[in-house]
């Protein structure tokens, strides 16, 4: 009996234990996130686009065929995806959505679902919808999104007629409708060539194109040697071709595959096609090489009805024809694909592949010259799906740009009616492989030398040219040394050039030119190792060579006689021209006293010194001239081609006298100067007689001014004047009187001339006087520190304590005193100072500098004044005044009051920290003030250091704060902060805490029983809880949780029950519960009043009126109350639940063995 109870309640409890466990996930509290369409800048959408599993190709025609858009959408590292967030794909206007679809879109590894695709033909619109959230969140890099949807040509786009159509994500194509052919029959078969397995072509078959009614329809596919079929047969029904509409597909019961090559289709089971057509689709394998003429793979189909039969032949163009139908068998694949090499011509094996099996192990393979990579075959054992990676190895080739993408491979091995066909299809249709090769430019420098013989050569002197075909390329000179060098030549290609390098004929006279053209030929070779290498053939030892010779120069070198006393005869004096001693030429007098030496030619520079003298003679009476001249020639180069002969000393005179005993006699004058000391040779005079200047002189020291001495050959009268020439000698006047002296010559009867002189020897006064001078004084201003301004200092000049004049600065730094004049000779002494100022910052100069100036006669009638130590430099300091900067932080800290230096903070600069402070009780943060000494931009961190308080969530974030410091020019520097002040909040929330009340029930006189009295438990007017009595009479009411600090008054009743014979206790008795905040992060309940004694009475009814009492429950057992929904959501909750649960099954257990 026990054993069936405690089964039974411990089933009761498990079905309990049950019910918990469904309904407590859903107490849980989820986390809405709100859903957006992200915006483009959130992700890159590249776009795919196909037509019948073909790349599309602009400026193609395409017909009534399918077009395939795949978008893949690739999202950045720092863009969290959320559930809901999704993209809209706008299909370009000239196509259409097929039809209205939903569709899961996985994850790379094919399983997962990661997003939906929901395709609308009423908006045109293919939308992207994320659906796991939870799977990009693990992902921290390559988070993409690839759809694919199906479009047709929309209803307004014309036949024959170009679109330019922009495809999001792909490019811009320029495609034309058309109609592929005219299909009268309605039957019509065609097939394209794999893109991914060029072995393979995917046949369509389309069958009653324009749905008319047909019976008896059978159809016989013969597929020829050389293909085998390679895939299951699928297809569907349509009731008007292109249509978006349901269509049903055909049943692989009405397929009838008779072997490889053969099989028929009978539509709908029973050949009856009422206003319907049929769009068939299968695969073969090509099996042996095709016809490289056609390159076509032919198929045919035979279409048989009730009313007429189609011979329908088909084809299919292949693109591809290199190694198909190798033999390979069904279940074997050949991986292939492209190499393409950009920048130079691709060599066998030049590069090598890896092909990755699923279980890493790894097959390499090299290309052929057209860029083919074939890898062995792989002979596939089992069905299924198998991935394969290839990529290109990187040997680092100089020169070479490699790719390194990896091209996915999947390879599907499938049982086909009984034949195992395995079939590869690459991620990328095009799976090519694109390295580019480029070599470094190469660089020739071609040189020169010019050479210049019979003169020294100058730098820029000869221009030469580079030139190529005729065009001049560049144009250079030569240096002094004669070296010849071209701009460099840069070559980036391989290629054969030829140069010519000349000399441009110019025009400097004397100069014979170097005619030849040197031909310089510059091979550029590619060195296979990344590098261009320029090879100059003709390029060594290339002269120019120039003569210079100037042309010859002549001169002739005269001589002039002169006979006094007798008319000259001519040939009647013989004259020498010598170089040294050897006698160059003689010559004779003309009558009128020339003498001329035939010409002399000069054919190099250089000096010649000639001397002319008379040959003595006999000749009675006459004294014969015995003097050599001296005669200089210098022959020069006008660097023109020309020689120059420069005669110096040319025609002298020779002088011969026939003539009696001459006399003569010396004039003279004095020499007077007033204001100061007369100086030899300083004044001149004349002696003139009538307007001829007989003679000048210059005054001696002492005045005296004696010209020199006249001869007389024969008797007469002179008169003369003599006069001072006027002269510009400064602060002199001049004596301008003339005076006359008269000579009288007499021959004195003894073969002698005498001269007797009257008013000789006069007197001329002259007068001194210097003329005034003067002398500016100046002074330098230096700032240091800043910028100096223009008048902002002032200074004194002064001769000994009178100011002689202030004056300011220029913006340049100049100080300039007013001119001073000086009358006279004599010293000056004066003091410059700098008059001190209050400009803020500012140091003055408080120097006294001394300037002396000279003033002395220069004797040239002027005074001049020479001033020492002029220009002294005044030295001001600017330094402005530092200043400080105080940052500041916030500190706010929500949930509880904030108490003074409770968080602490850092200040950096860089990775340096500069101060440290923490908050004060109204949250100010005051780091100490930082003090500036220059002008500068600081960029400082605050971040608060982190803590361990209970309850407290820190605030994590760092914030900048700039400091600018600049000079305000007036001294002081200025500290302007920037974004000082941030605010840091924490958190304070305090663990929440939870009370159980009880109460103890009394029932006097009667035994208590479990269950038997209810209790409430209000606040308020509000009933919180309800519980029953335990049979030792404890009552518990459920645990009630705080969540927030504050005072609530609980009433605990008893509800009255029906039993007269009980005397109820109709008591309320107060609770009260006081919850605070431990400021340690917990609140804290303080209880009053709890657990309050509750006592009924139990009173005997009469026996003279006896009373059926209830009848007891032959088990014991009273009524449960219902569980009340607690609405909890955390652990708490499921813990009070848990043990009420156990309590109620302590209770059951022990009630069942008290019964039994």
């Amino acid at each position: 009996m026990v054993n069936k109870r405690t089964s039974k309640l411990f089933h009761g409890l498990m079905a309990l234990l049950l019910v918990v466990s469904v309904f407590l996930p859903a107490l849980k509290v989820s986390t809405v996130v709100q859903a957006e369409e992200l915006p483009a800048s959130s992700y890159t959408m590249k776009t795919v686009s196909k037509i019948n599993n073909n790349k599309l190709v602009d400026g193609a025609k395409y017909g009534e065929g399918k077009f395939y858009l795949q978008p893949t959408y690739s999202f950045p590292n720092e863009v969290t995806l959320k559930d809901g967030d999704y993209m809209v794909y706008h299909v370009p206007n000239e196509f259409k959505i097929e039809k209205d679809s939903t569709t899961e879109l996985k994850a790379p590894d094919g399983q997962t679902t990661i997003a939906e695709l929901t395709t609308s033909r009423a908006d045109n619109t293919a939308t992207v919808k994320v659906t796991n959230a939870a799977y990009f969140a693990n992902l921290s890099e390559n988070k993409e999104i690839t759809a694919l949807f199906t479009v047709v040509w929309a209803d307004s786009v014309k036949l024959n007629t170009p679109y330019q159509i922009n495809i999001p994500g792909d490019q811009v194509y320029t495609l034309t409708r058309i109609v592929p052919d005219d299909d009268p029959t309605g039957f019509t078969k065609w097939g394209v060539q794999d893109s991914d397995d060029p072995n393979y072509v995917n046949w369509r078959i389309r069958v009653n194109r324009y749905a008319k009614s047909y019976t008896g329809v059978k159809l016989e596919d013969t597929i020829p040697e050389g293909q085998v079929l390679a895939s299951e047969i699928t297809g569907y029904y349509f009731t008007e071709w292109n249509k978006a509409e349901a269509r049903p597909k055909l049943e692989a019961a009405h397929i009838n595959v008779v072997d490889g090559n053969h099989f028929t289709i009978t539509p709908n089971g029973d050949g009856t096609m009422d206003g319907q057509g049929l769009y068939i689709l299968y695969k073969t394998r090509l099996t042996a090489p095709v016809d490289n003429a056609t390159k076509k793979a032919f198929n045919d189909v035979k279409a048989t009805t009730d009313q007429e039969t189609f011979d329908v032949h088909g084809f299919a163009p292949l693109t591809t024809t290199e190694g198909i139908g190798s033999g390979a068998k069904s279940d074997e694949v050949e991986f292939q694909v492209k190499k393409k090499l950009e920048g130079k011509t691709l060599e066998a094996d030049a590069f090598t592949f890896q092909l990755i099996a699923p279980d890493g192990s790894v097959t390499e393979a090299k290309n052929d010259a057209e860029g083919n990579i074939k890898f062995p075959t792989v002979k596939f054992s089992n069905e299924g799906t198998f991935k394969y990676q290839i990529k290109e190895v990187n040997d680092n080739k100089p020169g070479y740009t490699y790719d390194d993408s990896v091209l996915e491979a999947e390879v599907t091995v499938a049982n086909v009616y009984g034949q195992k066909i395995a079939s590869v299809k690459y991620k990328d249709s095009k799976k090519e492989f694109t390295n580019s090769y480029a070599a470094k430019e190469a660089k020739l420098q071609l040189e020169a030398k010019k050479v210049l013989n019979g003169k020294a050569l100058e730098a820029g002197q000869f221009e030469f040219e580079l030139k190529e075909n005729g065009t001049v390329l560049h144009t250079v000179s030569n240096d002094a040394n004669g070296k010849i060098q071209f701009p460099e030549l840069t070559f980036t290609k391989e290629e054969t050039r030829t140069f010519t390098i000349t000399e441009k004929a110019g025009d400097v006279a004397g100069v014979e030119y170097d005619p030849n053209a040197y031909e310089v030929t510059v091979v550029v070779k590619d060195n296979g190792q990344g590098q261009l290498v320029a090879t100059a053939t003709g390029a060594d030892n290339l002269t120019f060579t120039n003569v210079y010779k100037a042309k010859p120069a002549k001169a002739t070198i005269t001589a002039t006689k002169v006979l006094n006393g007798k008319e000259l005869e001519a040939d009647k004096y013989e004259f020498e021209l010598k170089e040294g001693d050897k006698v160059v030429a003689t010559a004779k007098n003309a009558a009128d006293g020339t003498v001329t030496f035939k010409e002399i030619e000069y054919n190099e520079a250089g000096d010649h010194t000639y001397t002319i003298s008379e040959k003595a003679g006999s000749e009675a009476g006459v004294t014969y001239d015995t003097a050599k001249h001296e005669v200089k020639v210098a022959v020069t180069d006008n660097g023109q081609g020309q020689l120059v002969a420069t005669v110096t000393g040319n025609n002298p005179t020779f002088t011969n006298t026939y003539k009696a005993a001459k006399t003569s006699t010396t004039i003279t004058a004095t020499k007077v100067l007033d204001g100061k000391k007369l100086e030899a040779d300083k004044y001149e005079f004349e002696l003139k007689e009538g307007d001829k200047v007989v003679a000048t002189a210059k005054n001696a020291a002492d005045g005296t001014v004696t010209f020199k001495e006249i001869e007389y050959n024969e008797a007469g009268d002179h008169t003369y004047t003599i006069s001072e020439k006027a002269g510009s000698e400064a602060g002199v006047t001049y004596d301008t009187a003339t005076h006359e002296v008269t000579v009288n010559v007499t021959d004195n009867g003894q073969g002698q001339l005498e001269a007797a002189v009257t008013g000789n020897n006069p007197t001329f006064t002259n007068t001194y006087k210097a003329a005034k001078t003067s002398e500016t004084i100046k002074a330098t201003k230096v700032l240091n520190g800043k910028a100096l301004e223009a008048g902002k200092y002032e200074f004194e000049l002064k001769e000994g304590d009178t100011v002689v004049d202030t004056a300011t600065n220029a913006a340049d730094g100049t100080v300039t005193f007013k001119e001073i004049e000086y009358n006279e000779a004599g010293s000056h002494t004066y003091t410059i100072s700098e008059k001190a100022g209050s400009e803020a910052g500012v140091t003055y100069d408080t120097t006294k500098h001394e300037v002396t100036v000279e003033v002395v006669d220069n004797g040239a009638g002027k005074l001049v004044a020479t001033a020492t130590n002029n220009n002294p430099t005044f030295t001001n300091t600017y330094k402005a005044a530092t200043t400080t900067a105080t940052i500041t932080a916030t500190k706010v800290l929500n949930g509880k009051a904030l108490e003074a230096g409770k968080y602490e903070f850092e200040l950096k600069e860089g990775d340096k920290v500069i101060g440290t402070a923490t908050n004060a009780v109204d949250g100010t943060v005051t780091f100490a003030g930082i003090e500036y000494k220059e002008a500068g931009e600081h960029t400082y961190t605050i971040s608060e250091k982190a803590g361990n308080e209970a309850g407290v969530t820190y605030d994590k974030s760092t914030h900048n704060v700039t400091v600018k410091v600049t000079d305000n020019g007036q001294g002081q520097l200025v500290a302007t902060v920037t974004d000082n002040n941030p605010t840091f909040t924490n958190t304070y929330v305090a663990s929440s805490t939870q009370v159980i009340f009880t109460a103890k029930k009394i029932l006097k006189d009667k035994e208590l029983a479990e269950g038997q009295f209810k209790f409430e438990l209000k606040e308020g007017n509000e009933v919180i809880e309800t519980a029953t009595n335990a049979a030792d009479g404890t009552v518990t009411f459920k645990a009630i949780k705080y969540a927030a600090a504050g005072e609530h008054t609980y009433t605990i009743t008893e509800v009255k029950g029906d039993d007269k014979n009980i005397k109820y206790d109709e008591n309320s008795y107060e609770v009260t519960v006081k919850v605070t905040d431990n400021g340690a992060g917990q609140l804290v309940t303080t209880v009053t009043g709890n657990n309050p004694t509750i006592t009924n009475t139990y009173t005997e009814p009469k026996k003279e009126e006896p009373k059926e009492g209830p009848k007891e429950d032959p088990k014991g057992e009273q009524p449960k109350g219902d569980l009340p929904n607690t609405g909890g959501s955390d652990f708490t909750v499921f813990s009070t639940i848990l043990g009420l649960v156990l309590a109620a099954l302590a209770g059951l257990v022990y009630r069942a063995k008290k019964v039994d």
